[in-house]
């Protein structure tokens, strides 16, 4: 649905930067499904933003997003990726050189730290 919506936006003359989430393997491999499902009709060497609020709490959410973001980088090769929540070293080290990384702090942080 958000593609669409994108797409929409798009023809109608509005910047669109994709959303991009995935879950497990199933979704940013070829493993079960012909085609890679989570990076369907984005542009490569693009912007893109991520989220990781909510999806990097366990030790296995970390492991799947990591591979997920990984395919994503070699996959659409992405100018920018804008990341809306925490950017845990854990997942993001080593990959500062493959894009730029924007963090966009979650709005529950913001508020704890007194931001607006």
């Amino acid at each position: 649905m958000s593609r669409a919506v994108g797409h929409y936006f798009q023809t109608k003359g509005i910047y669109v930067i994709p959303n991009i989430r995935w879950g497990d393997e199933r979704t940013y491999t070829t493993v079960e499904l012909s085609e890679k499902v989570a990076f369907l009709g984005i542009d490569k060497n693009s912007i893109v933003s991520i989220g990781t609020y909510g999806c990097v709490k366990s030790k296995e959410d970390k492991y799947f997003f990591r591979e997920g973001l990984l395919a994503m980088l070699d996959e659409l090769e992405p100018e920018v990726v804008l990341v809306y929540g925490s950017m845990p070293k854990q997942i993001f080290k080593d990959l500062e050189n493959r894009t730029t990384f924007i963090n966009i702090p979650d709005w529950i942080s913001r508020k704890k730290a007194g931001v607006a």
